[in-house]
């Protein structure tokens, strides 16, 4: 009897992962194996004008991706979650993008910096905590969520609207802010207080109640104690990338107002300070738009990796810039990130190119 219930046991795994794992396909595809930028690219030049509190290693550009998918994953939801319910979300695709965007951009720098300790770490707990969230949840609503799903899987009650606001909320605030710091526990209390006890569709009610309640309540916890575990063991993140760039348009303070000059440098080049995070991405384009030229960003010269999102057929070409990886949008059919790699100093040029043919540009990662 005991060899009939670890063999059931042993038997229900292996479903499992069939079910999960089985007849899927590869959703990251390497522009080739190993390292595919110019080796070139990596090195950085032996003096920087930076101040050497604001230079950041050279290889967290590339570490930054797997971060930058906590913010990707759930913008793909918010958006999703605005026309169908949660239990139609692709969880485990997504999981698995987390990983092979790792190994492609690792593929990169392997051999080519020190190796980082601290950033590595950080990844491996935020990838492993993303894939058990997603891999629970993928199995929960493939065997509960299914059975309570409303017709059509439109969000046809309060707390799936609730939660579809949730995941907007939630991704606007990761745009400048770690997730740890979002604050679930008024969310938890306005599940309750925002949604009615009684209306269409009960079933599916008590149900997205429980599951968000869960939810909400685990990352109140988790997200304090990864709070506590970042501000003991890292230094609080500086919020503004210091960048050399050749010159500074007149009236850009008008323009660009958290665009700051820190100091002149010679040739007329300048010192300044762009916000970190989504907002260098924002004023780096206006900046690239105006003719400026980035030389030196946050005291590296070497490359500097970008995401755009693009349409399958985009044919991305340059000699300004060297394509990594590709990975499918699964919520929008036609659609593909793109990971890319230009030096610092053909940013510029790389974004002006990529702007004149309308391709949106997701994330530069100022490292």
């Amino acid at each position: 009897m005991t060899r009939l219930k670890i063999l059931s046991y042993c038997s229900a795994i292996i479903a499992t992962l069939i079910f999960f794992f089985g007849h899927q396909t590869r959703t990251t595809v390497p522009y080739g194996k190993g390292l595919v930028i110019k080796k070139e690219w990596l090195v950085n030049q032996p003096s920087s004008l930076t101040p050497r509190e604001d230079v950041r290693p050279p290889d967290q550009t590339f570490l930054t991706y797997p971060e930058w998918f906590l913010v990707f994953g759930p913008a793909e939801q918010a958006a999703f979650f605005q026309h169908d319910t949660s239990t139609k979300f692709p969880f485990m695709t997504h999981v698995r993008q987390i990983w092979e965007g790792y190994a492609a951009v690792y593929a990169q720098i392997r051999g080519n910096f020190k190796f980082n300790t601290g950033y590595h770490v950080m990844i491996m707990v935020i990838a492993t905590s993303s894939t058990v969230e997603f891999g629970c949840k993928a199995v929960y609503e493939t065997l509960i969520g299914r059975l309570t799903d409303t017709r059509g899987g439109k969000p046809m009650t309060d707390e799936d609207r609730f939660n579809a606001q949730f995941a907007q909320d939630y991704v606007d605030f990761l745009a400048n802010a770690p997730w740890y710091e979002f604050d679930f526990k008024s969310r938890l209390a306005r599940l309750w207080t925002e949604t009615s006890l009684f209306g269409p569709h009960p079933l599916r009610k008590l149900e997205r109640k429980y599951i968000l309640t869960t939810e909400l309540a685990v990352k109140t916890v988790y997200g304090w104690l990864i709070g506590l575990g970042t501000h003991t063991a890292y230094e609080r993140p500086i919020f503004t990338t210091a960048t050399i760039v050749d010159h500074v348009p007149d009236g850009i303070a008008d323009r660009l107002p958290e665009v700051k000059i820190l100091k002149d440098l010679p040739n007329g080049a300048k010192l300044i300070a762009i916000p970190r995070y989504a907002a260098f991405s924002t004023n780096a384009c206006k900046l690239a738009s105006e003719g400026v030229t980035f030389k030196e960003i946050a005291g590296n010269t070497s490359a500097i990796l970008i995401t755009v999102l693009a349409p399958r057929d985009w044919a991305g070409h340059s000699d300004e810039f060297q394509i990594i990886f590709t990975q499918p949008i699964p919520t929008k059919p036609g659609i593909e990130r793109i990971a890319l790699a230009t030096p610092a100093n053909l940013l510029a040029k790389t974004l002006q190119q990529l702007l004149g043919q309308k391709i949106a540009i997701e994330h530069i990662y100022d490292f």
